[in-house]
């Protein structure tokens, strides 16, 4: 909202608001330069004569109007000059059209009132600011009275902080007055110092010091005051502080920087409410105000744009990160900002009113802005639809500005800003801005390299870090791939990374191809080699340096439980060893070093790495992947079988995850997520898990419905833990201690911190009552979460003393942690010395009143005493009577009536040392949380440990009700290990149902000796279900959980390919053939004796007699080479007659009967039941007719 100071009547507008670029868009847009008249009265008569556009490139804009909507109303009719009205009745209520010859315009208005002790009426114009005007002294013309038509405006709703503000709420008036979007409060004008950081200064503030709060906390320069605003933007009293904010940037993380606008200002509002204002409202893509701003304004952002080092788009060196900006354009670059707002400029506030349905604010500028107290969700926004946010805070408060320009001898005005975030889809970190996706947010780094393998070719090496910002967890790992990249696929698909980060040119156009077909639209970033992609040895140099300056921060307390590192240079486990494998991680190094310059660039680097969980991928230094403990997933599996996305519109309804997912917490869900994407594959692990769902069963189930219960109402604790740990010591980001935010940031800290403390002693509360089930179970997985000192980590002792420490209640709802006697010895001590200089300065009245009078008089207590006046504390009051016995070394501070009152020698010492004694103890009252906070954040290893096992307990209960929710019996797997290796596998199964269809069950055949299915039957008849049905039973088998069967036995699979479905990968450049030749290629490549094969119609993609080649080809090559499990659905009746004698393969068909129809047709009716035998007559005519 622009102010307008009294001036004989008229106003003029101060400078408008002015530009912060973004250098990371790219639409041009021209910028006005404010007028260098900053001082209105000095020439009120002067019209202002604009250049043009084409002559300077940062041309003087006519003044803006009061109102954000510039009047239609042509300026047809000559001014009417009115005289001094003999009844000034006769223009109450009657439109009129006042000229303001400062700004040249005319504007329009109603006559609402008439002062007749003044002679002046009182203009309400049609923006709502109203004017006290003689009217006789005035060009005015009144206007025909026509009845207007109102556009409804949309709200931007804001609320004014009433603590902050100083003042009372304005929330009543929004029903009075309809606010259109943005903010209108003090302006000021600025430009960019680029020697010294960024530092905003303009030499031209000091005429305008007086408008907004920040200028008069400064300089102290009186503050004049303002106008009160009534309809737009936010309503600022005169007498609140206008808190100066901070910028926001906004670009397109992975699409070309030029930001355009949609049409989203002329939306109409809900409520149904009358706008006040008239129908100009801006509307249309870009209004047409800013038409052709950029292309004249930001001429070097379109043909003839260049990165820093002035390399054109052309150039194979060119970084998009980075822009080159003309010398002379940064000397004319200026901007603005107001209160406790976010502000967009230019190409942004296109975004601004596009994504976040933002009001531009008024002048030739684009311009909009939200609140700080919306700060999480509008980012969130951004962030999740593909945009980086640069944010630009205040790092200086105007008392560090005053001593910084005594210091330096510099004349700076306006304090310091910098960038302190980055946030994009994969560094969402606030819990706010996180609380709707308790899905993990990865971050995926790959570097790629390659082996001889004494092949045709050279095996492919990736090295991989993936990161969850939100939860600290760092996975990291080196692999040998084939070269379908069969295990990157599987990674890429079982993680869904939001962001990719990547080394330019460096990827085989195999490797992108993979990144482009297994993820979901991430944020690609490209990283320049070893500069910014650190190779393995930069990136260990790198890691040293910062965990050294880490361990040198980290001191332990008494109740410290030591820091665990697995080496002698400090580094965390999993790193070291990692570091140590040489050669074999060099990769996955390089990955990590090319995550780690990422997360530096956006302030993320130290605070995730203080207390990071690093974790080393199963694959990690061998190149079988398939020899860990886990059963392998693919990503033709994954999607194929409908794990965690569906078909339709990919998300988790009607999925096998969705069927499992009972979890009552995020971390939960997210533990669970991985069970699935990663099944058990060792007997041992697989029966201990099942033995631990069994044990939640029964007896037990209530116990475990209440443990649930306890945990329903918890926050997202890993994430809260992540949260308060980045906060700790000497945190950088928005978190830093130099960054100025005035909502209260340190309260929010506080109960994130309660709620962190609160939570642990609900999870270790619910651990001890589920106890109870060691009873009543045998498990050993069970036994080892609930005992403490083993799963379940001894923090009660920790967590008392933190109960001991303060109230929580009282610290959540005031904001101040007041600690109990023995908590902070610091604290403590500063506290007894401020007590002990108060008993000394009793001591020393006692002493004064021996010195100056008789002892033995009664009253005498009462005669000489401490008192206090205004700031001056601790003077002694003498009455007059004894003044004469006053030694000459005493200073007379003030007297009254009969008293004097004194300052001693000692007293003033006193006083000096009680000053300094009573900062000591509110610097370390200040502090006190952060101290607390680095103390907990010392036991980090246990407050992981402690969710985990609250997340694991979480997980086996959700399994063990999800098995009771299956239609139909259910059973307890049972899984065995062939007794020999030349043993063949075996799946055998009665009645076994669907685990996410309802109604639906088939009868297996007996298959001791037969270990592969030959499939047919009718379309329709669920040979793909079958397909399905079979896979996820399995799945379900080795994750731990019951299967919907009467009885299941089988020996473990060590990996599932499936084939199914006839689709291609267009952006990939595969056909559906393709797709359909490399899906099973990477079965014939790397099937095992142990693995299962599901083959659905293979050669449907190319002609009959070739992709009947195909199938009788695979299928003879998995039965007797590969000799695994195996379900093959085909229509090729040959392949049924080829193995009818095979004594491995069971020919097998769904049932169907064929009977007459209507009209002596044949009907077919599907019975979904599994038979013995080919089937015995082909269906599609019969379909078909």
């Amino acid at each position: 909202m622009a102010f307008r100071r009294p001036s004989n009547g008229r106003s003029p507008l101060v400078n408008p608001q002015r530009q912060i670029t973004s250098f990371f868009s790219k639409s041009p847009s021209p910028s006005p330069s404010p007028s260098n008249d900053s001082n209105p009265k000095l020439k009120p008569t002067t019209t202002p004569s604009p250049s043009p556009l084409s002559s300077n490139p940062n041309p003087k804009p006519k003044p803006t109007t009061p109102s954000s909507f510039l009047s239609k109303r042509s300026a047809s009719k000559p001014p009417l000059v009115l005289a001094p009205p003999s009844d000034a009745s006769k223009l109450l209520d009657r439109r009129i059209k006042v000229y303001w010859p400062l700004d040249n315009s005319w504007y329009e208005g109603r006559v609402v009132s008439f002062d007749k002790s003044s002679g002046k009426h009182l203009v309400q114009y049609d923006d709502a600011e109203e004017e006290l005007l003689d009217l006789s002294k005035e060009k005015i013309e009144v206007l025909d009275e026509q009845p207007k038509r109102f556009r409804r405006l949309r709200r931007f709703s804001i609320e004014d902080d009433e603590d902050d503000a100083g003042g009372p709420s304005h929330g009543n008036d929004e029903d009075k007055n309809v606010e259109s979007g943005g903010d209108d409060s003090a302006d000021e004008d600025w430009e960019i110092n680029v020697e010294k950081e960024q530092v905003i200064d303009d030499d031209q503030m000091e005429d305008l010091l007086d408008m907004v709060d920040e200028g008069e906390e400064d300089t102290g320069a009186v503050k004049s005051d303002l106008k009160k605003r009534k309809s737009i933007g936010i309503k600022l009293d005169s007498a609140k502080k206008t808190k100066t904010k901070s910028f926001m940037d906004v670009s397109r993380a992975n699409l070309e920087p030029t930001i355009t606008n949609n049409n989203n200002n002329n939306k109409n509002l809900a409520s149904g409410k009358t706008s006040a204002f008239v129908d100009n409202v801006l509307v249309g893509d870009k209004p047409e105000r800013f038409s052709t701003r950029e292309e004249e304004k930001f001429k070097f952002l379109g043909k003839n744009r260049r990165d820093a080092k002035k390399r054109s788009p052309g150039d194979e060196n060119y970084d998009p990160k980075t822009l080159y900006l003309p010398p002379d354009f940064l000397k004319s670059l200026t901007g603005g900002q107001m209160g406790k707002f976010y502000e967009l400029f230019e190409m942004d506030a296109h975004v601004g009113a596009k994504e976040l349905d933002l009001q531009y604010m008024k002048g030739d500028q684009p311009h909009c802005g939200f609140p700080e107290k919306n700060f999480a969700v509008n980012v969130e926004k951004l962030a999740r639809k593909g945009y980086r946010v640069l944010v630009i805070e205040q790092t200086e408060t105007p008392d560090q500005l005053e001593k910084r320009n005594k210091e330096r001898g510099s004349k700076d005005k306006v304090v310091k800003r910098e960038i302190c975030a980055v946030i994009t889809k994969g560094t969402l970190t606030d819990g706010e801005m996180l609380s709707a996706y308790p899905d993990a947010s990865y971050l995926f780094a790959v570097s790629e390299g390659c082996q001889a393998s004494g092949k045709q070719h050279d095996d492919r090496v990736y090295g991989v870090c993936v990161v969850d910002v939100a939860t600290g967890n760092i996975i990291i790992g080196q692999f040998v791939d084939d070269l379908e990249c069969s295990v990157l696929s599987c990674l890429l698909s079982q993680l869904r990374p939001v962001e990719i980060i990547k080394p330019i040119k460096l990827l085989s156009p195999e490797t992108e191809r993979v990144l482009l077909r297994q993820t979901r639209s991430p944020v690609i970033n490209e990283l320049i080699p070893l500069e910014e992609f650190w190779d393995a040895e930069k990136t260990v140099c790198e890691i040293k340096e910062t965990y050294q300056r880490i361990n040198n921060q980290l001191v332990p307390s008494s109740l410290n439980e030591s820091i665990p590192c697995d080496s002698k240079d400090g580094l965390p486990e999993g790193l070291s060893e990692l570091i140590a494998a040489g050669k074999i991680g060099s990769y996955a190094l390089s990955a990590l070093g090319g995550t780690l310059f990422y997360l530096k660039k956006a302030f993320l680097d130290e605070a995730l790495l203080r207390f990071a969980k690093f974790e080393l991928l199963p694959c990690s230094g061998s190149s079988e992947f398939m020899t860990k403990p886990y059963m392998i997933l693919d990503a033709a599996a994954l999607e194929n079988l409908e794990v965690f996305e569906n078909s339709g519109n990919g998300d988790a309804k009607g999925t096998l995850y969705e069927q499992l997912n009972r979890c009552v917490t995020a971390f939960g869900k997210r533990l669970l997520k991985a069970w699935l994407a990663r099944p058990l594959y060792h007997m041992d692990s697989i029966r201990e898990r099942q033995e631990a769902v069994a044990g939640v069963k029964g007896v037990n189930l209530p116990h475990a419905l209440e443990y649930r219960k306890e945990l329903s109402m918890l926050p997202d604790m890993e994430r809260l833990l992540a949260h308060i740990f980045s906060c700790s010591s000497e945190a950088n980001g928005r978190n830093s201690s130099k960054v100025v935010l005035y909502e209260d940031a340190a309260k929010k800290q506080l109960q994130e911190f309660v709620m962190v403390l609160s939570g642990c002693e609900v999870i270790i509360r619910a651990c001890s009552s589920l106890g109870v089930i060691k009873e009543n179970s045998d498990s050993r997985l069970l036994h080892h979460l609930l005992t403490p000192g083993k799963g379940l980590p001894d923090v009660y002792a920790v967590l008392k003393h933190f109960k001991d420490a303060f109230d929580w209640t009282e610290a959540k709802d005031s904001g101040r942690i007041i600690p109990r006697d023995g908590v902070d010895k610091e604290y403590d001590t500063a506290c007894r010395m401020v007590t002990d200089i108060e008993f000394d300065l009793k001591k020393h009245l006692k002493e004064q009143r021996k010195l100056l009078g008789d002892p033995s008089v009664r009253l005498l207590d009462s005669m000489i005493n401490y008192v206090t006046v205004g700031k001056a504390s601790y003077l002694l009051e003498v009455p007059e009577s004894l003044c004469g016995s006053v030694p000459r070394d005493y200073e007379l501070q003030s007297s009254k009536k009969g008293f004097s009152r004194y300052w001693t020698p000692a007293i003033k010492n006193y006083i000096r040392k009680l000053s300094e004694a009573e900062s000591e103890k509110e610097s370390k009252f200040k502090s006190i949380m952060q101290r607390l906070i680095e103390r907990f954040c010392e036991h980090h290893v246990s407050w992981r440990q402690l969710v985990s096992t609250a997340a694991e307990l979480d997980v086996l209960i959700s399994i063990a009700i999800a098995s009771d929710l299956y239609e139909g019996p259910t059973c307890r797997p049972l899984i065995v290990d062939p007794s020999t290796e030349d043993e063949a596998p075996f799946l055998d199964a009665k009645n076994l149902g669907h685990p996410v269809l309802r109604n639906d069950s088939l009868g297996m055949p007996p298959l001791s000796q037969m270990i592969f299915i030959l499939l047919t039957g009718p379309n329709m008849g669920g040979k793909s279900t079958l397909l399905r049905q079979v896979c996820l039973a399995v799945i379900l088998a080795q994750v731990g959980a019951d299967v919907p069967a009467e009885s299941f036995k089988m020996s473990p699979v060590d990996r599932i390919f499936v084939r199914m479905g006839a689709k291609d990968h267009i952006m990939a450049g595969q056909s559906t053939f393709l797709t359909e030749l490399l899906e099973t290629a990477s079965m014939l490549s790397s099937a095992t004796h142990n693995s299962l094969v599901a083959l659905d119609e293979l050669g449907r993609g190319t002609a009959t007699s070739d992709g009947q080649a195909i199938a009788a080809s695979v299928l003879e090559h998995l039965v007797n080479k590969v000799q695994c499990r195996g379900l093959f659905s085909t229509h090729y009746h040959h392949l049924a007659l080829d193995y009818q004698r095979t004594p491995k393969v069971a020919l097998c068909h769904m049932a169907c009967q064929v009977g007459n129809g209507v009209g002596g047709l044949e009907e077919v009716t599907f019975l979904y039941k599994l038979t013995l035998g080919a089937c015995p007559k082909a269906m599609v005519s019969t379909l078909h007719g």
